[in-house]
Order: C-alpha cells, then sequence, then structure tokens
C-alpha cells in the first residue's frame, strides 16, 4: 500500500471520527432539553451536586442504584459548573464515546467505512438520545458493551493480563452503574467464555479474571473506607434490598413470547437472520461449533439477551433499540462473506431497512419524546426552565404532574424555593423534585436520592428491610438535628408514606399553601 493510500485512509478515519462524536454529542444535547418526568429526569443532578458538597451516596442518603453515575455527574459539575448544560454534557459525552468504540467494532469486523459510518450514525440516534439525561440502564449498558467489544476483537487473546483487567473494570463500572442488565450480560457472557477457555484448554485465564475481580473490589473497598461509607450498609443498599425488589418482579412477571416479539421485532428478525447463516455456514463445515467467530456471535447474542431479560422486568422506558444497527452490521458481514448473488444490492437493501426502522424509532422517542411519562404530553406546551432558576437555562419544562400547565407548576416551585430558604431550622425536604438542594442556600437532607410510590427506591412497611430503613432515617434526623419534615400537598401519596415512620404522638402536623409540615418530637 503507497503512502498516499495510507495517508488518505488515516485522514478518512479522522473524519468519520470527528463526524461521529459531533453528530453523536449533539443530537444528544438537542433533544435531551424536552420536558421533565417524576424521578428519571433528575435522577443524578441533585446526587452530583450533594457529592461536591461531601455528602455522599450510602452514608448520606439511600441509594439502590448507579452509584458512579453520581460521582461522574459531580465530575461534570466541577468542570462546567452546577447547570442544565453540565448534566446533559454528561449524557451527551458518553454517547459519543459509545459511538466511536461502535464505530471502531464495526472496522474490526471489515465492514466499510461509509458502511461503518452509516450503522453508528444510526447507533448513536437510538442511544442515549432517547433518554437525553444520564440514566443508570444506560451506562451499565454502555460499560457492558464496551466490555463485550473488548472480549470479541480480543478472543484470541484473552490471555493478556492488561486486557483482562480492563474488561473486569469495565464491568465493575457497569454493576455500579445499576445492577441489572449488567448482572444478566455478565452471568450470560460468562457462561460462554468459560466453556471457550475450557474448550481451549486455557483455565490460566480463568484464574487471571478471579484475580482482577479480587482486585477491582478491594480497590473499591478502599475507596469506600476513604469516603467513610460502610462497606455493610453499601451492601446492604446496592446488593441486599435491590436483590429483594428484583425477587418480586420475578414472581409478577406476566409477558408473552407475541408481546415481546411485537414490541422487538426488529431485535428478533436480525438474530434470526444471523442464526440462520451460521447454521448454513456450520452445516457446510465451513467454520465449527467452537470457532471465534461463532463465540463472536454467541456473547453478541448474550449481551442482546441479557438486555431483552432486562426489559422484560423492569418498568423503565426502551433503552435498547440501540441494538437494532449493532445486529444490522452483523447482517451485513454475512452478506458480504457469503456466496449469494447480487449481494451487493442485499447490503443495500439492509442498510436502507434500517435507516427506515431508525427513523421510525427516532421520530418515536426523540422528536415526539414518547418516553416513560412524557408518552401523553404535548410537548409544544412547554416552557423555559430557566425561569424557575438560571442554572436551568437549557431545558424545556414540562411536568406530566402539571401538563396542562406548566407556568402553574413552575410558580409553585419558586414559591417553594422561597419558603425553603427563609427557613431559619434545620429541615428535611421529601420530594420528586431532586434539584432544590442546588438552587437553595441550604442542605435540604433528604434521605433518599428518589422517591418512587411502590417501594423501590426505600423498603416500605410490607418489606422485611423496613426496619433497617427506618433506623437508617432517624440516625439522619438526630444527626442533623433536624427540626421539620417537608411535603409538597401535591405530592400526597409520599406524605402518606412517610408519616408510616412516625408515631402519631411524635409529631405535629401544619400546613400552608404548599407543603404538609411535621414538627418532629420522636421517632417511632
Amino acid at each position: 500500500m503507497s503512502y498516499f493510500h495510507r495517508n488518505n485512509l488515516l485522514n478518512l478515519n479522522i473524519f468519520n471520527f470527528i463526524i461521529i462524536f459531533l453528530f453523536s454529542f449533539l443530537i444528544n444535547l438537542y433533544y435531551a432539553k424536552f420536558g421533565t418526568f417524576p424521578i428519571d429526569t433528575f435522577l443524578h443532578y441533585d446526587s452530583g451536586y450533594r457529592i461536591l458538597n461531601k455528602e455522599y451516596p450510602v452514608k448520606d442518603y439511600w441509594i439502590v442504584s448507579s452509584f458512579i453515575v453520581d460521582f461522574i455527574q459531580s465530575l461534570f459539575f466541577k468542570i462546567f459548573g452546577i447547570n442544565w448544560y453540565a448534566y446533559i454534557f454528561h449524557s451527551s459525552f458518553f454517547n459519543a464515546i459509545i459511538s466511536l468504540f461502535t464505530y471502531y467494532f464495526f472496522l474490526h469486523l471489515k465492514i466499510s467505512k461509509i458502511n461503518s459510518l452509516i450503522f453508528t450514525l444510526c447507533f448513536s440516534t437510538l442511544a442515549y438520545t432517547i433518554s437525553g439525561t444520564p440514566f443508570v440502564d444506560l451506562h451499565a449498558t454502555f460499560f457492558s458493551l464496551i466490555a463485550t467489544y473488548l472480549i470479541i476483537k480480543n478472543l484470541g487473546y484473552l490471555n493478556n493480563k492488561y486486557l483482562l483487567f480492563i474488561i473486569v473494570l469495565l464491568f465493575f463500572f457497569a454493576f455500579l452503574s445499576k445492577q441489572v442488565p449488567t448482572a444478566y450480560i455478565v452471568i450470560l457472557e460468562g457462561f460462554i467464555i468459560i466453556i471457550f477457555l475450557v474448550k481451549k484448554n486455557n483455565l490460566e485465564t480463568l484464574k487471571f479474571i478471579v484475580i482482577n475481580f479480587i482486585l477491582c473490589l478491594v480497590f473499591f473497598i478502599v475507596i469506600l473506607t476513604y469516603l467513610e461509607i460502610d462497606y455493610k450498609n453499601f451492601y446492604l443498599q446496592y446488593i441486599d434490598f435491590p436483590v429483594s425488589i428484583g425477587a418480586l418482579r420475578f414472581e409478577i412477571i406476566d409477558i408473552s413470547f407475541e408481546s415481546l416479539f411485537n414490541k422487538y421485532k426488529y431485535l428478533f428478525l436480525p438474530i434470526v437472520l444471523i442464526s440462520f447463516f451460521k447454521y448454513k455456514k456450520l452445516k457446510k463445515k465451513k467454520i465449527n461449533l467452537f470457532s471465534i467467530e461463532m463465540f463472536s456471535f454467541l456473547i453478541i447474542l448474550a449481551f442482546s439477551l441479557g438486555l431483552l431479560i432486562h426489559q422484560t422486568m423492569t418498568k423503565n422506558q426502551i433503552f435498547i433499540y440501540f441494538l437494532v444497527p449493532i445486529l444490522f452490521a452483523l447482517i451485513d458481514v454475512e452478506i458480504n462473506n457469503s456466496k449469494l448473488k447480487y449481494k451487493k444490492y442485499l447490503s443495500i437493501l439492509s442498510i436502507v431497512c434500517l435507516v427506515l426502522i431508525t427513523l421510525k424509532y427516532h421520530l418515536r422517542f426523540n422528536e415526539d419524546r414518547k418516553f416513560h411519562e412524557l408518552a401523553e404530553i404535548n410537548l409544544n406546551a412547554a416552557i423555559a426552565a430557566e425561569s424557575i432558576d438560571n442554572s436551568l437555562k437549557g431545558l424545556l419544562w414540562i411536568n406530566p404532574l402539571f401538563k396542562g400547565d406548566p407556568n402553574k407548576e413552575i410558580l409553585l416551585i419558586k414559591e417553594a424555593t422561597k419558603e425553603l430558604n427563609d427557613s431559619n431550622k434545620e429541615i428535611m425536604l421529601i420530594t420528586h423534585y431532586s434539584f432544590l438542594d442546588s438552587i437553595t442556600n441550604k442542605k435540604l437532607h433528604s434521605p433518599n436520592k428518589s422517591f418512587t410510590f411502590d417501594g423501590i427506591s426505600m423498603p416500605i412497611t410490607k418489606n422485611k428491610y423496613y426496619f433497617k430503613y427506618k433506623n437508617f432515617l432517624a440516625n439522619k434526623i438526630n444527626q442533623n438535628n433536624i427540626k421539620e419534615v417537608y411535603f409538597f400537598k401535591h405530592e400526597k401519596i409520599l406524605n402518606e408514606t412517610f408519616t408510616a415512620y412516625f408515631k402519631q404522638e411524635c409529631y405535629k402536623l401544619r400546613e400552608n399553601k404548599l407543603f404538609y409540615i411535621y414538627a418532629i418530637k420522636c421517632l417511632k
């Protein structure tokens, strides 16, 4: 290859990398501004802010997921200041980075640069952009995806100690983002890798994997110790309690294959098609069952199934359609490696199908924001959130709870902020508005990172961990000398949930236009 040709290829790659980074970053930045909904939109905003102010998850407030995501957000706040743009820079940057890794992975599959570019742009359109804001499921998925890419790219070289450490560390980061889907992915991929290593008589690599896991665990315990976070409390909040919630979801799951297929047909169909290609190769003995090619396919399949299992289990919104471009890229590989007639045209046809599918989901989830609670909202009614506080400039505010009158909600929040600032007591605020710490002049001592109505974010009376949480709440009230607990009157269910922790004779209730206010005299 001539120097001139090599140089042109290098310049083309650099150009594509720049295009991918800018497109992935900017598309997420643009769509992240539309709409808010309880819990998820600001899930890491308040927590990232509190970390900067030396309040740490597990130690100072109860969490059930996203430990590392909050620390990452605090870093973005540290660099860019406490504002909405620093918040969505976080998710936009992740969208760009995972898209670059995906492009590199497509090149590794020997897909042409132009096709790789198209597949990647479709990927970035359906990745973080569907959420817009930092989202735990996506962080966990993308740390896992990068690890999966590295496994596939280096299947023949898994004895590399440094590579193994990076892969294990990425899965560790994924788990510290959210326990599932990480656990499903690790179990399924781990099973396949074990079979591969045993077949290759490479038990030494298994030993290194275990050693690297122990090293990551020890390092993490050291970090917890440095932050004065009790590792037993971490285990309780991050593993023990969430496992009990997950077990409950397994009991109530009732999903038919038909409904799954209808919802995810554009995932199932390419999987079936790729499986057909692999079967034909196996039948004609062009590959064997224990080849690197087959194991690579099985690992991608395991990753996809891990996400599908998670999706059937969770109440969270659709976040797995980014798999479609990856699977179509694998179809492109199979087509171009086949002896099919007109394979050039079949490749073009598959790309056209992918672009149309991407456009379909883009219009639904990005343009129309049919995403969780935002699905039934007219986005045209949204108003600028900077009227609440200048730090929220860049967000168009509309909340499902006030979908008909966002101005009314913004006025309520502004009045509430003033009242909270005017209080001369140590108070605790229980609310879904998990950004008020950052726009008030005082700590609001929320005992939770987030609040839900169904006992997922904290143990409720029927949960076996109820008394442990009650003790956690009592300690927080005592340590911070809390005199009053505030509840927004329109968040009545939160009020009803939390009064279960106090005897009636232990508080005195007063109310005003905005709040129910409990003066705490004793604890249950």
